[in-house]
């Protein structure tokens, strides 16, 4: 990410450069010397603003190399099938409630990998959680009892992800095709851990609430 930061800031100076010199040869009658000069610069500006919207939007992602935990998310139960969450980042230690209907809930998450030249400039692949969602065992009730979802990553402007998915043939060095979900019961009590490797989300009972509900488990 910041190698992709440093590569935008020295193309947008040479870009830079390259105008001015265009703007000396104009003043010196230079005429096709001084558009040639512009038209460059002009097109390695317009290169590094890419670049740096790039990996403004890759902020928005975590660093992923290898396995690690990143969150844990634990219920308690209001009524039947209605339950309230807090789902708690473990590098900031910040924490989010919401409200999910349901029997088992559902995690997503994508995830950025570097293909080609791209691998070349040191990005490793990266990832942010996107929705948390309730769903339920049968699938008549899925059809037809109240559905929760709630948005866990930012709307951007620009949005890697999507171009890159709406784009691929273009833009073949990011693979954003990758994404990965994991569900497990909800039950009063119940916490898990979250883990995430360049396989996708890993989630894992984290109390006897837990193993109990994954044991009982008929959705498995």
């Amino acid at each position: 990410m910041q190698t992709l930061t440093l590569t935008s800031i020295v193309i947008g100076s040479i870009g830079v450069l390259l105008c001015v010199l265009g703007i000396i040869k104009l003043t010196k009658r230079l005429m096709m010397s001084s558009v040639r000069y512009e038209i460059t610069g002009i097109v390695l500006l317009t290169l590094a603003a890419m670049l740096f919207l790039v990996s403004s939007n890759i902020h928005t992602y975590e660093r992923l190399v290898f396995e690690q935990p990143i969150a844990s998310i634990g219920f308690h139960e209001i009524s039947a099938k209605h339950f309230s969450v807090e789902l708690k980042d473990l590098g900031s230690g910040e924490s989010w409630f919401y409200e999910l209907r349901g029997d088992e809930w559902q995690l997503d998450a994508q995830i950025l990998t570097w293909q080609g030249y791209a691998n070349l400039l040191g990005l490793d692949s990266y990832y942010r959680l996107h929705r948390l969602s309730g769903r339920y065992t049968d699938i008549k009730e899925e059809r037809s009892a109240p559905h929760t979802v709630h948005g866990l990553a930012a709307e951007e402007r620009i949005d890697l992800w999507s171009y890159a998915n709406e784009y691929r043939n273009w833009l073949s060095m990011v693979d954003a095709t990758f994404g990965s979900a994991v569900f497990l019961p909800m039950n009063d009590a119940a916490r898990y851990s979250i883990s995430i490797s360049r396989n996708g989300l890993v989630a894992r009972p984290d109390n006897a609430e837990a193993r109990e509900a994954v044991s009982n488990w008929i959705g498995f």
